[in-house]
């Protein structure tokens, strides 16, 4: 061996294990063990251009094995990539091009992510797939690369890693070489302890060439039999290299303790030391070291050269050529049609007009839309354009990132139950920002007689909240040449195409070419001349339910509905709130219909909404009797519409009511704005009481004020015994317009307008004077005990909470009254936060269980009495109150009426029904709500709602 080869090779090494132990973190004994292997191809027999990462012709490395990464940035460092030693140093922290494992896009010379083990493995496959299709398009002198993999025994182990080299067996990719670092170790152990399987057998079986290397510290011997293994064109190559994981380290070479922890200082020191390599400098590269490495780089970059200066000038030389645009897109049927043929028919009509695009299923081409008569590639002709990936889902979709990433436009496809499969895969296609088209027919329980397994209830879900994917459910013809383009025109993100097995009708198309990708969202069905009384929205096949549904209420019910499809949801979503409203208008009553899980539905429901969906495994039966199990009939839909439009008012089903009780505490915030820090509480008092008594009046109910101010305060208020609605169902109110009259006064941030609501007797009539009250959420619900010491309570709640008394904040209103309490609680290490007004938000604070709030204790009136207990009912905390007169005159009004009054305690349940609800609305910002704004003409209010359990947040735009 030349004796620079060797001290390259070292300082490979050395730069490895610094990165590691500078980190504290990472797999020092990969490098250590494959430096030789991995050093021979980059400087013996890789055609790299270092300035030109992304050079056609260049042989491709992957590095399956990403634990390994150190060793792929000392080498990518030594070779000129643009990767300075400094960020070496910086490996594995934030912000660095050194990252824990090799990400695409983010460091020069890295072709693919890796990590997941077995992964690079099969997007080398798909690399390689696509070095010959292209060489046999463009000429063998033109494009004659290898792509080069580095795979360890758990890149063999996972099960991905079958499926891929199976195929690349099948498809004979001669340029394909994989070496395999054979160790013989795996994180728990020995590798034999748990795989015990014969590597050369398993891939000779699969058609490939076996070769290995015996002494894997020869650089010459590695060179000789990687040449030969490049010599043989019909079968893709494993070599066996039989490493000693940690070479070197004394202690820890050959065992797990080299895998995947810093060697330590002293060990790292007898590592160098072994080698024959000072301990300082770190990273230190020897000069005669980049002065040989000079002359390799320089070489390549020669040839790289000469191949640019032979091809490049040459049309059509060195890549497929574009496909025609505009394509040609087939008509629009009238007939129904599953979508699952829609996207056939669209795929046949221009995958003639696009050269690069590729794809095909795991084994279900007929079943999926596949099989429109494009040719296949075969082992001996690449010229096709369909890969038949055999029943292999998880390396079909990790092979369409491998020809993602040289250039192709790949389409993939399978059940979507089936997704569960490749979703590893469809997740690096995320990450690395791969435009794979995904096809996923049979996509919901419509499946019908194959039963659970093959229903997906849960996958449309799961997808969707994989970050940077997008997913399309497409309801008709229309709608699925709308998916398909906007797929083909996503080169950054991974797309999801859900189809349908059985028909669906043909909805009304849209003028807009660009509506999918501007709102994601059309509608199908409404009465232009009226506003919608209800409105169905939904994806897929459930369209033509809603619309049935919506036939049916207006046949039956004469109700206006408005039905939406919804093809792209997180693109619907997230347009602004007031486009949104435009389609689907808040305050309007909403059925999402969806047979899917669809929890990501919750953040668009608002008060009055409802999602419809399927939240359990399917059955098997006919189509029709699975959709009447889980009531998907169009008379069942119609139903669930028809109660949120009129069976809206009684509180077993509150929801539209919460709508109506948001519309009050809204006009409350909004008449008060006028008046916010100019000084005079009396006069902002005024205006939200006005604004609220004006718009509960026309409540289409009998509301009655069970606690109201005034009372105490002969402020202006709603009174108690007030009346207030059109209706005949009773129901109780408790209200506050302004909570934090002295927030609002002086512009100052906690000042919310707020109802609370009950069925008629839920609120306890009580005096409208004050209370002691102790509020804590539910983690602490069941230690408090009013009648003993505050500081007693607070010990209490710190134990119960695992906190330290200096940890257990208490809320307490910065009250003349509470002076004495606040000292005493301070002077015992307890922090306090004081608040001059706003003990209903406060209140909240602590019943979400905000950790900097444990609980709230104070002297309060009896509307934020009542309002504090139906929350903590709701939101399932503990509240404990008694009587708190703070004059002889109102202990006289109290005694009058509750003799013991001095012995008397409530909980939450005396004081409120556990079927009430809370609304709130911001005057001024009241943690966790914004401050209103003004957009356009309009002002944007946030408010927040409470009720059975569930605590939401809503922004509305008001006049």
């Amino acid at each position: 061996m030349n004796p620079l080869d060797e001290r390259c090779i070292t300082t490979v090494r050395m730069l490895s294990i610094d990165q590691v132990e500078t980190a504290q973190s990472g797999h020092p004994g990969l490098p250590l063990g494959l430096a030789p292997v991995a050093y021979t191809l980059f400087a013996r027999l890789m055609n790299f251009d270092p300035d030109d990462p992304t050079w056609p012709n260049r042989d491709r490395f992957i590095l399956s094995a990403g634990h390994g990464s150190a060793l792929l940035y000392s080498l990518l460092h030594l070779f000129g990539y643009e990767l300075p030693i400094e960020e070496l140093r910086r490996f594995r922290q934030l912000g660095s091009r050194t990252p824990g494992h090799p990400e695409h896009g983010l460091t020069p010379g890295v072709e693919t992510t890796t990590g997941p083990l077995g992964q690079g493995f099969a997007t080398a496959v798909g690399m390689a797939i696509g070095e010959a299709k292209l060489r046999n398009a463009a000429g063998d002198s033109s494009i004659n690369h290898y792509t080069f993999v580095l795979a360890s025994d758990g890149d063999l182990m996972e099960g991905i890693s079958h499926e891929a080299a199976s195929l690349a067996g099948s498809l004979h990719l001669g340029h394909l070489i994989v070496g395999y670092d054979s160790n013989d170790i795996t994180i728990d152990g020995p590798r034999h302890d748990s795989c015990t399987d014969d590597p050369v057998a398993r891939f000779q079986s699969y058609g490939w060439q076996v070769l290995s290397i015996s002494d894997t510290e020869d650089i010459d011997e590695i060179e000789r039999i990687y040449r030969e293994a490049m010599a043989d064109m019909e079968h893709p190559s494993l070599i066996i290299a039989p490493t000693v994981i940690g070479r070197g380290s004394p202690t820890k070479q050959g065992t797990s303790k080299a895998h995947g922890a810093p060697l330590g200082a002293d060990e790292l020191a007898a590592t160098k030391a072994a080698y024959g390599w000072p301990t300082e400098p770190t990273f230190l590269v020897p000069d005669e070291v980049k002065t040989y490495l000079a002359k390799l780089i320089a070489d390549k970059q020669a040839i790289s050269r000469v191949w640019r200066e032979t091809y490049l000038s040459q049309p059509g030389s060195t890549k497929i050529q574009p496909g025609k645009d505009p394509l040609t897109i087939p008509e629009v049927t009238t007939t129904p049609l599953a979508t699952r043929a829609a996207s056939a028919a669209f795929l046949q009509s221009v995958a003639p007009e696009l050269p690069m695009l590729i794809g095909g299923s795991a084994d279900l081409a007929e079943s999926t839309g596949l099989n429109v008569g494009l040719d296949a590639i075969t082992a001996t002709d690449f010229s096709g354009s369909v890969i038949r990936f055999g029943i292999r889902e998880h390396a079909m979709a990790a092979v369409a990132n491998g020809l993602a990433l040289y250039g192709f436009t790949p389409y993939v496809s399978t059940f979507l139950v089936f997704s569960d499969y490749l979703r590893p895969s469809l997740r690096l296609s995320a990450l690395m920002g791969l435009g794979v088209i995904y096809i996923f027919s049979h996509d919901s329980f419509a499946v019908g007689e194959d039963g659970p397994t093959h229903q997906p209830i849960e996958q449309l879900e799961g997808l969707r909240i994989i970050p940077r994917t997008n997913v399309l459910r497409p309801a008709d013809t229309f709608e699925t040449f709308a998916c398909w383009k906007q797929a083909l025109a996503e080169r950054t993100k991974p797309t999801v195409i859900a189809l349908t097995r059985q028909p669906l009708p043909q909805h009304p198309t849209t003028e807009s070419i660009d509506w999918l990708a501007t709102t994601g969202a059309r509608i199908v069905y409404d009465d232009p001349n009226t506003s919608p009384e209800v409105v169905l929205i939904a994806s897929g096949s459930e369209v033509s339910l809603a619309i049935d549904a919506a036939k049916i209420l207006k046949n039956e019910d004469d109700i206006d509905a408005r039905v939406i499809s919804v093809p792209w949801r997180e693109r619907f979503l997230a347009i602004d709130p007031r486009e949104r409203d435009v389609l689907a208008p808040t305050g309007t009553p909403r059925l999402v219909l969806e047979a899917t899980v669809g929890t990501g539905w919750y953040q668009f429901l608002s008060p009055g909404d409802r999602l419809y969906n399927v939240n359990d495994f399917g059955t098997s039966a006919p189509m029709a009797d699975v959709a009447a199990h889980f009531g998907f009939t169009s008379t069942e839909v119609a139903d669930a519409a028809l109660d949120l439009v009129v069976d809206s008012y009684r509180l077993g089903h509150p929801t539209h009511l919460v709508s109506d009780l948001l519309r009050a505490t809204e006009a409350a915030a909004c008449a008060t704005l006028e008046e916010i820090g100019l000084g005079d509480k009396n006069r902002a008092d005024a205006a939200a009481v006005a604004a609220m008594r004006e718009e509960l009046g026309r409540l289409p109910v009998s509301a009655t004020v069970i606690a109201g101010e005034g009372e105490k305060d002969h402020a202006p208020m709603l009174y108690v015994g007030e009346r207030l609605g059109t209706g005949s169902i009773d129901i109780d109110l408790a209200v506050d317009p302004l909570e934090g009259t002295n927030f609002a006064a002086t512009g100052r941030e906690g000042a919310i307008s707020v109802i609370a609501a009950a069925p008629a007797g839920g609120f306890k009539q009580m005096p409208g004077f004050y209370l002691e009250k102790l509020i804590v959420g539910e983690r602490a619900a069941g230690v408090i005990d009013i009648s003993r010491p505050l500081l007693e309570n607070v010990k209490r709640v710190s134990r119960r909470l695992g906190l330290g008394i200096g940890e257990t904040t208490v809320i307490i209103l910065d009250k003349p009254r509470h002076a004495e309490a606040i000292a005493d609680l301070r002077h015992h290490g307890v922090p306090v936060i004081e608040i001059s007004d706003g003990d209903v938000m406060a209140s909240l604070r602590v019943l979400r269980g905000d950790p900097n709030a444990v609980m709230l204790w104070g002297i309060g009136g009896t509307p934020e009495g009542i309002i504090s207990a139906a929350a903590t009912l709701a939101l399932s905390g503990q509240m404990q109150a008694r009587f708190a007169p703070q004059s002889p005159e109102e202990a006289k009004t109290v005694k009058a009426r509750y003799p013991e009054y001095e012995s008397l305690e409530f909980d939450a349940s005396d004081l409120a029904h556990a079927g009430s609800v809370v609304v709130a609305t911001s005057v001024t910002g009241a943690n966790p709500l914004a401050p209103p704004r003004a957009v356009g003409d309009l002002t944007e209010l946030e408010s927040l709602w409470i009720q059975e359990g569930r605590l939401g947040i809503i922004r509305r735009l008001v006049p």
